[in-house]
């Protein structure tokens, strides 16, 4: 009987297998990280050609999009009925706040997911010299400890922030991101 060269020698193969699949998760890895960095870099300092309180309803009409709980007025924006007092309680966030230098800021309510509790911290703080630059910081926090919070820019809602109001910027940032392979 004549043994095949793949046949005998299974552990080099195993061995190249489990090395070109590590290649390949740390590529994507790598690539998701060259993204991330990427999109952060773009959109971090973006400012919109319009003041905050016209960019404003937008920001409210995409976080109420996702499930997260407005307060008070700002629930309009979002097609959010009425809030009851206990759910303002649980909740913990509050209504758009005027901030110093003429910004905006609002904190939505928890929306549970399994992995645990997340909320948006959105600001929008007006440019130099005109413009809004929004900013939208994702807390979140896990099922085992609910008390150890994450924050952390999310680029993602930003570019669709942008998509919807500066759509051909959003198609620009999109088309110089790293790509794979």
């Amino acid at each position: 009987m004549v043994k095949s060269r793949f046949h005998s020698r299974p552990a080099r193969w195993i061995t190249v297998a489990v090395a070109l699949l590590g290649a390949t998760g740390c590529a994507s890895v790598r690539l998701a990280d060259e993204r991330r960095a990427y999109f952060l870099k773009e959109l971090g300092t973006f400012t919109y050609g319009k003041g905050c309180l016209d960019v404003w309803p937008s920001v409210l009409k995409l976080v109420g999009s996702k499930g997260y709980p407005l307060q008070g007025r700002d629930r309009q924006y979002a097609g959010q009925g009425k809030q009851g007092a206990l759910a303002t309680m649980v909740e913990q966030g509050y209504e758009t706040r005027a901030v110093e230098g003429g910004g905006l800021m609002v904190l939505t309510g928890w929306l549970p997911a399994a992995e645990g509790n997340s909320r948006y911290e959105v600001t929008g703080n007006p440019g130099q010299p005109s413009g809004c630059a929004v900013s939208f910081v994702l807390v979140s926090t896990g099922t085992i400890d609910p008390s150890n919070e994450r924050r952390e820019p999310d680029w993602r809602i930003q570019l669709e922030l942008v998509k919807e109001i500066q759509p051909e910027v959003a198609a620009r940032v999109e088309a110089g991101a790293p790509k794979g392979g």
